[in-house]
């Protein structure tokens, strides 16, 4: 069983759905688990101008009302876990993030965006299943 189990969060209640399901495997694995919860942020890109606020800070201020309802559902959770905002294509940071920081596992939502949406600009969710080099647990 994975070591590290990487979350993808994004506010929606896919994520929410997919982070308790996480914390369920963590919580009842033979040797503790911990969780890596990640926030992409698509709409910075890393060649966007900062307008005189560096990108960090914005990264932070952005994710931080998708990490807020996070920290209060892994309240009183006995699992550790770290959190990481970063921007960029969510599909490309989800896997680089899991790979590099050597998850067993991706777990995510699945939806959030309309029919038409996904056709035309493609499900994260469906990307990474392609994308990863480990299991990914989809969630409804």
């Amino acid at each position: 069983m994975p070591k590290r189990i990487l979350v993808a969060v994004d506010g929606s209640d896919h994520a929410h759905k997919a982070l308790e399901q996480a914390l369920i495997l963590a919580e009842n694995m033979k040797q503790p688990a911990s969780l890596l919860i990640v926030h992409v942020n698509p709409a910075i890109s890393i060649n966007e101008p900062a307008l005189g606020v560096e990108l960090e800070a914005r990264i932070a201020e952005e994710g931080q009302h998708i990490i807020e309802p996070v920290n209060r559902q892994l309240s009183g959770r006995d699992v550790a876990h770290e959190t990481l905002l970063i921007a960029g294509d969510p599909v490309h940071e989800i896997c680089r993030v899991a790979r590099e920081r050597d998850c067993g596992m991706i777990v995510m939502g699945t939806g959030g965006k309309g029919m038409l949406a996904e056709m035309i600009v493609g499900s994260v969710s469906h990307g990474v299943l392609k994308h990863a080099e480990c299991p990914v647990l989809t969630v409804k």
